[in-house]
């Protein structure tokens, strides 16, 4: 886990993974609407727009520091490797979308291969980093299994926190990021 100490603050950087279209933005989005002075910015690389919101978490930590958490997603066609490579560099945690529909079961699977050789490939393994997987949009799939789409992605149950959100309410009560940051935070607490 990366992260940085400037005094009384330390910086996380977090990142929403997963192949395009999956929904991403709308989970951002989501995640700044609670927070009252957080605003998703954008800015474009190329082809590809990056998606940032940034804020302080209210309550310090339980040695006094505060927590500074950078969320950041990708949109657009992934030309190069390069740009998620990016993405995940220095990341504590990572929230992998994944739209449930079948259709979208192939690129869904080559970008969670691709995740896992970029953080092989930036000298760490997803054991390293606080993870969670957030299933969307199953409202609009309601034959959706979660547990068949854990076996297909050979999640073993329980190893890795999953939570499902629907088209209508992306962010579904926060639980995927909360998880994360909750992963950070008791890591945080242990490296003292």
């Amino acid at each position: 886990m990366t992260v940085e100490q400037d005094g009384r603050q330390v910086s996380v950087k977090v990142a929403l993974a997963g192949a395009a279209d999956t929904g991403k933005l709308a989970i951002l989005r989501a995640i700044a609407a609670r927070y009252g002075t957080a605003t998703v910015r954008e800015h474009l690389i190329g082809s590809i727009r990056v998606h940032r919101v940034e804020w302080t978490e209210p309550n310090t930590l339980p040695d006094g520091r505060f927590l500074h958490v950078a969320a950041h997603s990708l949109s657009g066609p992934m030309e190069y490797n390069a740009s998620e490579e990016l993405l995940l560099r220095g990341v504590a945690g990572v929230v992998f979308v994944v739209d449930v529909a079948p259709e979208r079961f192939k690129a869904t699977w080559a970008s969670l291969v691709r995740l896992s050789e970029n953080t092989k490939r930036n000298g760490y393994d997803l054991d390293g980093v606080a993870l969670a997987l957030q299933y969307h949009r199953a409202d609009l799939h309601p034959e959706f299994d979660p547990a068949v789409l854990d076996k297909r992605l050979g999640v073993p149950p329980g190893l890795i926190p999953r939570f499902v959100s629907s088209s209508q309410r992306p962010d579904a009560e926060g639980l995927a990021f909360d998880s994360v940051l909750a992963q950070i935070k008791e890591r945080l607490t242990k490296e003292e």
